[in-house]
């Protein structure tokens, strides 16, 4: 269900190769497969984002909507089994209509229809009967498997074994963090080889289920007595439409991605009109990237004539400034947004036709 992990004790750089292309049903185009990876180094922290996602396991459109659920006219009813079971998480991305390129956890379902987390893993509600951002009957969605830490990262053992270095306390294993928008603060966890799980940093509960979120951001940090880099390969399909970051404004940063695993321009993003332009950093919104040559991220703010600018160079146009395939972005909104206006989009940077 979940996707293939492959690991290589390597320092390959960061590529993505396309594997193959499977037609899916009538309500999606062609989309290719492909797989990226990452290596991690030890002795450092190392950001990555996550956006290739799983294999899409049923697709169809939208017969009925309520603020948090959806339900589909299938005969027979397709959901027959719980697709909310602890360590199997499924989403559901919408793939036209207001919402095209929302993704949302599965929090219930009956055998017609699928009650959606419409707080995006944030602090905040967005109905899906939002006035000028509704989901329509008729509008075409997909549903796919995610990931937690356990398939992700393994559980140590012969079926699926340990990425990184687990030990008896977060002071010398390897660490994974996960930035909680509803928090506002990264969470860390660990492998504890005494209890031969996953748990979080000052908890000994089993945290193998705590979900990976796609086209989310993860800072994994490995030890400096770690001398052999680690390679993590992810396989999965590239995003079809233009994936939609939640964001809820008030200075609050919230750590993301593109959403796209090839390469991207700074001026390939439509932010929306929330999105705050200014003639200095310190009054315009931010897009941050991460930096690994310097081991930081460099901030980035929009000009009104939507040029871009560094936080430490006012006069350099950086409009064409790369952002890699599967780095990690951190936006910034300085006014409190709600409802539509809370969603950033970027334009797809490559073509599906």
């Amino acid at each position: 269900m979940h996707k293939k992990i492959i690991y290589l004790l390597t320092g390959m750089a960061l590529a993505l190769g396309a594997l193959s292309a499977r037609a899916q049903t009538a309500t999606v185009a062609t989309i290719p497969e492909g797989m990226m990876l990452f290596t991690l180094t030890g002795g450092t922290t190392n950001y990555l984002s996550l956006p290739l996602t799983n294999n899409v396991t049923y697709t169809s459109s939208v017969s009925a909507v309520t603020g948090n659920t959806i339900s589909v006219a299938d005969t027979p009813a397709p959901f027959t089994t719980s697709l909310t079971a602890p360590g199997s998480p499924y989403f559901v991305k919408f793939l036209s209509g207001s919402e095209t390129g929302r993704v949302m956890l599965i929090t219930a379902n009956t055998d017609d229809s699928l009650t959606l987390d419409t707080t995006d893993n944030s602090n905040q509600t967005v109905s899906l009967t939002t006035s000028g951002f509704s989901v329509a009957v008729g509008d075409t969605f997909e549903i796919f498997p995610g990931d937690t830490l356990a398939s992700m990262f393994g559980t140590n053992t012969t079926q699926n074994p340990l990425l990184l270095h687990g030990s008896t306390s977060t002071l010398t294993a390897d660490t994974v963090s996960i930035y909680v928008p509803a928090l506002f603060h990264w969470q860390s966890y660990y492998f504890n080889t005494t209890s031969g799980c996953w748990e979080m940093g000052h908890s000994s509960a089993n945290a193998n289920n705590t979900i990976l979120y796609p086209y989310g951001t993860l800072a994994v940090n490995r030890r400096l007595n770690e001398t052999t880099a680690t390679t993590l390969v992810l396989t999965g399909r590239v995003a079809e439409v233009p994936i939609l970051t939640k964001t809820t404004g008030s200075n609050s940063v919230v750590y993301g991605s593109t959403g796209y695993p090839a390469d991207t321009t700074l001026s390939q993003f439509q932010l929306g009109p929330s999105w705050v332009t200014g003639t200095s950093v310190l009054t315009a919104d931010t897009v941050s990237i991460w930096d690994s040559a310097l081991d930081r991220f460099n901030t980035y703010y929009q000009e009104p004539d939507s040029t871009w600018r560094s936080s430490t160079d006012a006069t350099t146009d950086q409009s064409n400034l790369v952002i890699s395939g599967g780095n990690s972005v951190a936006f910034m909104q300085r006014a409190a947004v709600s409802g539509a206006p809370s969603f950033l989009t970027s334009s797809l940077p490559y073509s599906l036709n």
